[in-house]
């Protein structure tokens, strides 16, 4: 992705940096909280097999951005291709999809906006289009999403297995 590694960048307060084995622990313990997993679509990993496996993927073809606040890290944020070619709209465009979590003790400060507001840019030098959705019901991350400049595209419902319900979300372009 646009991040190499060892390369970093800085935004007002954050850094960001691919994710590495030094992201293991402080990840584990964020998410460790339902309250910061289940608005992402998933619940606490129950073992640590299953936590190495997700770390795993956030890893796997540098698409894992770690999140750091004062040599801490806080969260981390995704970036993935989306195929977007039975969507007129976007037929033939080289789409992305974002995602992010931040630790609870994090949330409410600006560090989501400023991180979304400082990393699509970077983002957008590799595609045409950038995706972030997020639960309905999820304000917090709706308004980050809306203040980051991204404008509302549609709603869509599907279920989520690891939450075993079916869940609306806004979605999201720039």
């Amino acid at each position: 992705m646009f991040l190499k590694k060892n390369e970093s960048l800085q935004s007002k307060r954050l850094s960001y940096r691919l994710i590495n084995q030094s992201d293991f622990q402080p990840l584990r313990v964020i998410l460790a909280d339902s309250s910061v997993t289940e608005p992402a679509g998933y619940l606490p990993f129950k073992t640590e097999e299953e936590f190495s496996s997700f770390f795993a993927g956030l890893q796997r073809n540098n698409c894992g951005i770690a999140v750091i606040l004062e040599n801490t890290t806080i969260g981390y944020f995704r970036v993935f291709e989306e195929n977007m070619d039975d969507d007129e709209r976007f037929a033939g465009k080289k789409c992305a999809g974002v995602g992010f979590v931040l630790g609870k003790a994090y949330h409410g400060k600006g560090y989501g906006t400023e991180m979304l507001t400082f990393l699509t840019p970077y983002i957008k030098t590799e595609f045409d289009c950038c995706f972030a959705d997020a639960f309905m019901d999820n304000a917090a991350s709706n308004r980050v999403i809306i203040k980051s400049g991204y404008r509302y595209l549609e709603d869509y419902t599907m279920f989520f297995k690891h939450l075993n319900k079916e869940i609306t979300s806004h979605s999201y372009v720039i």
